[in-house]
C-alpha cells in the first residue's frame, strides 16, 4: 500500500502540504469556520500522502469531499488538492489504483456537478427563479467543467507515468547492452586464452617429444656412433631454441594485441618435416600445388595441425613404418592428409591435441576428420583459401 520513497521525496511532499495548508488556512478559518479548517487539514494530509500511498490519499480525499458536501460547504481553495491526488493515482499508483482514479474522475465530476447544481454554492448568489432548463444547462456546464479539470489532472499523471516508464526502459536497455558487451568481452578473453593454451600445448608437446626422442637415441648410440650423439644434441639444442622463441612469442600475445605480434614460426612444413625426421620419424612427404592463397592465418593453422599430427605419430605411432604426409593445394584451399600406423598397445586418439586441431580448422572455416582403421590412423584437414574461407564451416 505504501511505496518506497527517498527521505528527501517524503520531506518535499510533507513540506508542500504544510505550505499549502498554511496559505489557505486564514481564508478557510475566516469565511467558513471550523468545518472548513477540518476539510483543509484533511486535504493537506491527502496531499502529503499522494506519492507515498496514492490509494490512501484518494480515500482520504473522498472522505473529506463527502464531509464538505454534507456540511453544505461550496467550492474551497482546498479542493485543488484533489487535482494533485488524481495526478498521483495515475502517475504512481498500480494498475488497479489508476483505474480507481479514473472512475473517481468520472464519478467525482458527476457528484460535484450535481451537488453544485441542486444544492448551490454559497459563494455564488443563486437565482431562486431558475427553471428546470436552467438547472439542466447549469448541470451540463458544471459536469463538462468538472470532467475537464479532473480528467486533465488524471491524464497528466498518466503521461508522466508513460514518460517515466520510457526512461526506465531506456535505462534497462542501456544496462542490458553494457552486460552484453561485457559478456562478449568475456567470451573474447576466454577464446583468446584457449587459443594461447592451444599454442602452448602445440609448442611444448612437439618440442618435448622431439627432445625426448633425440635424447633416448643419443643415449643408446653414444658408444656405437659418437657422431650420432653430436647430431642428436644439435637437434635438441635447435628444437629447444625454437621452442623458447615460440613460447616467448605466445607470451608476448598476453601483453600486446595479437595482430601486432609476429608469427612465432616460419610455418614451413618442409622445415617441420626435416625436424621430425631428425627426431627419428620416417616421413614420406609429398606437396602439390601452391598454398599461397591460404593467407597467414591459414598457413599457421595448417602448420599447427601438421605439427600436432606428427607429434602424435612420434609418440604413439609405429616407428618401423613411415608416416605419409600429403599436401594438396588448389585455388579453393589446401588439404592436409597424415597417415601413420599405430602401435598395438597404443589407443590414444590425440586427446586435447585432437580437440585443438578440430577447433583450429573450424575457426579457419575448414574441416578436420580422423579415422582409425586396421591400425592406421588417418587425419584429413581441409583449410579453405583466404577468399573462400571467410566464414566458419557449419
Amino acid at each position: 500500500m505504501f511505496r518506497t520513497l527517498a527521505r528527501y521525496q517524503v520531506a518535499i511532499d510533507v513540506g508542500f502540504a504544510v505550505v499549502f495548508t498554511a496559505v489557505l488556512f486564514p481564508s478557510a478559518a475566516a469565511d467558513n469556520g471550523v468545518l472548513a479548517v477540518v476539510v483543509l487539514l484533511g486535504y493537506g494530509v491527502a496531499l502529503a500522502l499522494r506519492r507515498l500511498s496514492p490509494p490512501l490519499a484518494l480515500a482520504i480525499s473522498w472522505v473529506f469531499a463527502i464531509g464538505q458536501m454534507a456540511g453544505g460547504l461550496g467550492t474551497q481553495g482546498a479542493n485543488t488538492a484533489i487535482l494533485f491526488v488524481l495526478f498521483a493515482t495515475a502517475a504512481y499508483g498500480s494498475d488497479r489504483v489508476r483505474k480507481i482514479g479514473l472512475v473517481s474522475t468520472v464519478v467525482g465530476g458527476i457528484v460535484a456537478a450535481t451537488f453544485l447544481t441542486l444544492v448551490g454554492d454559497p459563494n455564488v448568489s443563486p437565482d431562486g427563479s431558475r427553471s428546470v432548463g436552467d438547472y439542466a444547462q447549469q448541470l451540463i456546464i458544471l459536469l463538462v467543467a468538472s470532467w475537464a479539470v479532473l480528467g486533465l489532472s488524471w491524464a497528466l499523471g498518466r503521461i508522466a507515468l508513460a514518460n517515466r516508464m520510457s526512461i526506465e526502459e531506456k535505462h534497462q536497455r542501456a544496462l542490458a547492452e553494457i552486460e552484453q558487451e561485457r559478456a562478449l568481452q568475456d567470451i573474447a578473453v576466454e577464446h583468446e586464452r584457449n587459443r594461447i593454451a592451444r599454442d602452448m600445448h602445440d609448442i611444448v608437446a612437439h618440442s618435448l617429444a622431439v627432445v625426448i626422442a633425440q635424447a633416448d637415441g643419443a643415449r643408446y648410440a653414444r658408444k656405437a656412433d659418437p657422431e650420432a650423439v653430436d647430431e642428436a644434441l644439435g637437434t635438441i639444442a635447435g628444437t629447444a631454441r625454437d621452442a623458447l622463441r615460440d613460447v616467448r612469442g605466445v607470451l608476448a600475445q598476453l601483453r600486446h594485441n595479437t595482430d601486432d605480434v609476429p608469427a612465432t614460426e616460419s610455418q614451413d612444413l618442409s622445415t617441420l618435416v626435416d625436424r621430425m625426421r631428425a627426431a627419428g620419424l620416417r616421413i614420406d612427404f609429398d606437396s602439390a600445388g601452391d598454398a599461397t592463397d591460404l593467407g597467414a592465418g591459414g598457413h599457421l593453422t595448417l602448420y599447427r595441425i601438421a605439427q600436432e599430427a606428427l607429434t602424435n605419430a612420434l609418440r604413439h605411432g609405429d616407428s618401423s613404418r613411415p608416416v605419409s604426409v600429403t599436401v594438396e593445394s588448389v585455388p579453393t584451399g589446401t588439404t592436409l592428409t597424415v597417415r601413420n600406423s599405430v602401435r598395438a598397445a597404443s589407443e590414444s586418439t590425440g586427446g586435447h591435441g585432437l580437440i585443438g586441431m578440430r577447433e583450429r580448422a573450424f575457426l579457419s572455416g575448414g574441416t578436420l576428420t580422423t579415422s582409425h582403421d586396421h591400425g592406421v590412423w588417418t587425419l584429413v584437414a581441409h583449410i579453405p583459401g583466404a577468399l573462400t574461407g571467410m566464414e566458419p564451416a557449419e
